[in-house]
C-alpha cells in the first residue's frame, strides 16, 4: 500500500493541474486517465483527457466533414478523446508559442483554442509538427457540476499534480499516466488492491 503524502496540496482552483485517475476510479473512459483541468471555479470544472487517442476516426475524416482538405503534413495526425461531453466539438491544446486572441491560457506554457483558424494552422503544420510547437486536437471534454469534482477528490478518485508541458504533450499517450506517477516516485505496482478500502473516507487529501 502507498501513502499519498507526496501529493501536491489542492489549490483553491485546479485550473492548470493534472488529475491522475486512482485505481479505485474504474468508470469507463476515466480509468487510468490523465485530465488537464482547463477551467475550475465554484460553479463548474472543465478538463481534457490527454492520454487517450481515438482509433475509429481520422484527422482527415474530421477535416472532410468540415469541408477542409487534409494537408499531406497532417496525414498521420491522431485525434484525442478529450472526454464524454460534446464529443463532436474539437478543442486544441497547444504550446503558447503559437496563439490567437481567442486562446485561453491554461498554464504559463499551455493554451486552449477552439477556432477554425487554429485548426487550419494544425492542418498546415504551423503547430503540432514537432516538440517545439506541440498540439493536441481533443474531441469532447470532461465536465463537472458544482462541487462534483471536489467530492470525487474527497473520495480519493483523483490525484492532482501541476501540469507540465512534457506530460500534456507526451509522445506516448499510453504511457502518460505511468510517467506522471513515476515523476512522484510512485509506480503502478505500489498500489495495493485494498488501497481504496483501507483509507478513511474523511481522510485528508494531502
Amino acid at each position: 500500500m502507498i501513502e499519498l503524502n507526496t501529493r501536491t496540496p489542492m489549490p483553491e482552483s485546479l485550473t492548470g493541474q493534472l488529475l491522475l485517475a486512482m485505481p479505485n476510479l474504474k468508470e469507463g473512459c476515466f480509468e487510468q486517465s490523465v485530465v488537464l483541468i482547463c477551467s475550475h471555479d465554484e460553479s463548474h470544472a472543465m478538463g481534457l483527457i490527454v492520454n487517450k487517442q481515438i482509433t475509429d476516426m481520422s484527422f482527415a475524416t474530421l477535416l472532410a466533414q468540415l469541408d477542409m482538405e487534409a494537408d499531406t503534413l497532417a496525414t498521420d495526425r491522431k485525434l484525442h478523446f478529450g472526454g464524454p461531453v460534446e464529443t463532436k466539438r474539437g478543442l486544441i491544446l497547444h504550446d503558447l508559442s503559437h496563439q490567437s486572441d481567442e486562446t485561453v491560457h491554461v498554464t504559463d506554457e499551455i493554451g486552449l483554442t477552439a477556432t477554425r483558424q487554429m485548426l487550419e494552422d494544425l492542418n498546415e503544420g504551423r503547430i503540432g509538427q514537432d516538440a517545439n510547437s506541440p498540439a493536441l486536437l481533443c474531441m469532447g471534454h470532461a465536465g463537472w457540476a458544482p462541487g462534483q469534482l471536489e467530492g470525487e477528490l474527497a473520495q480519493n478518485a483523483w490525484l492532482n499534480i501541476p501540469a507540465t508541458r512534457d506530460l500534456v504533450f507526451n509522445a506516448r499517450p499510453d504511457k502518460t499516466w505511468e510517467h506522471a506517477l513515476a515523476g512522484m516516485g510512485v509506480s503502478k505496482s505500489m498500489f495495493s488492491a485494498e488501497w481504496s478500502d483501507t483509507r478513511h473516507p474523511d481522510a485528508p487529501l494531502n
